[in-house]
């Protein structure tokens, strides 16, 4: 196996493993209210009343624990979409290194000792992939036995205590997709050849031959001297950069909306949207989602969110190293695998920031929109006429 078949298989394994944690999107729901139990009777003797008292009791009884286990059905549903989204994110931080790796050493694999250096590199990457694969299906399993636990709660409602419980007939799988032994061997079949001399990787974009990892539209991401047609029409260009290379300097810089409507002028001159409805579309989109999401403040950071409690430690402005920042609150990682060529690297700065939001939205499969902003109004945190939702 050539070194780059064996970066290409990586890169496989790890858009597998990230695609194994979901589509970064949960489904909440509103706790149904409790049923309210029957009035007691008016006081009366005889076995009626007593019986009726009897029923009434055990119903309010049974309405309270009902209530109960709603609180932690939702409970276990919101903790396991956190872990699904904190599992996510820890890929893309794998896959961002990985990129990196590539990017850094892929012009010296003309030697033996060059070749040997990115397999190293890249066998950690998928070591920790194993490692995040591993701890996401034990929590899937924790998950799943907390679930269980409530709905046999459920089935116990209403029944009687001395009766006991039937077994659920169905157990709930803990992380389908992804199970570990669907990870490659460290060795074996997965090493490449190291015999020959050969050609290095210099011939390759760094990003094609990690193409798998990153969300991105068929045919690869192009680097930062070319443009990237998109649907509907108009360009971008991305320059993918690596997490070690995105800047976090909270430089004070003006706020406010009519701030913002002349960062989101920049951001569509710099992406060459030059359509006058679509420009619109994208101000009245852009505009909507700063207001929602930061208040029009370039320097905000969402410290309560699951980004920022998933975080493993500080960046360089001794905040949550995964927490969301700026006017449109883009998360690190994001902001580093859409990154607009040209622009700064600070991801405070507001036309980067924006630009790599609007990129995000481009290119990911979860949204795909329209160059011309055609279709942004699907997405309710861009739409001023639905209810604010993050994105």
């Amino acid at each position: 196996m050539s070194v780059e078949a064996f970066v290409r298989a990586a890169g496989g394994v790890m858009g597998r493993a990230r695609e194994g944690f979901g589509a970064g999107a949960g489904v909440a729901c509103d706790c149904p209210s409790a049923p309210v139990p029957p009035k007691p009777p008016a006081a009366g003797q005889g076995a009626a009343i007593d019986a009726h008292q009897d029923a009434a009791a055990r119903l309010a009884t049974d309405s309270q624990r009902l209530a109960q286990q709603d609180i932690a059905g939702d409970t276990q549903l919101a903790a396991a979409v956190a872990q699904s989204h904190s599992g996510r994110r820890r890929m893309d931080t794998v896959i961002a290194a990985a990129i990196a790796d590539v990017e850094a050493m892929g012009l010296s694999t003309g030697t033996p000792q060059g070749k040997q250096a990115l397999i190293e590199a890249i066998e950690r990457r998928l070591l920790d992939t194993k490692a995040a694969v591993g701890e996401g299906t034990a929590d899937a399993g924790t998950h799943a036995a907390a679930s269980e636990a409530t709905a046999a709660g459920y089935r116990g409602i209403g029944t009687d205590p001395r009766a006991g419980l039937a077994p659920m007939s169905t157990p709930m799988s803990a992380m389908g997709g992804m199970p570990m032994s669907a990870m490659p061997a460290m060795g074996g079949g997965m090493m490449p050849q190291m015999g020959g001399g050969g050609a290095g990787l210099g011939s390759l974009m760094p990003t094609a031959a990690l193409q798998s990892l990153l969300p991105q539209e068929s045919g690869g991401v192009t680097g930062a001297a070319a443009g990237r047609p998109v649907r509907g029409g108009g360009s971008a260009q991305i320059d993918r950069l690596a997490l070690s290379q995105v800047r976090f300097q909270r430089e004070s810089v003006p706020g406010g909306q009519a701030a913002y409507r002349g960062y989101i002028n920049d951001m569509l001159d710099l992406q060459g949207v030059t359509d006058p409805q679509a420009r619109e579309r994208w101000m009245t989109g852009f505009l909507t989602a700063a207001r929602r999401e930061s208040s029009f403040n370039p320097l905000a950071i969402n410290l309560v969110d699951s980004n920022a409690t998933s975080s493993t430690g500080n960046a360089a402005d001794m905040m949550p190293n995964r927490a969301s920042r700026g006017g449109v609150q883009t998360i690190p990682s994001t902001f580093a695998a859409f990154h607009q060529a040209g622009t700064s690297t600070n991801i405070y700065d507001p036309v980067a920031n924006l630009c790599a939001a609007r990129n995000y939205l481009l290119f990911d499969p979860k949204y795909r929109v329209a160059a011309d902003g055609s279709d942004l109004g699907r997405i309710a945190q861009f739409n001023p006429r639905s209810a604010a939702r993050g994105y």
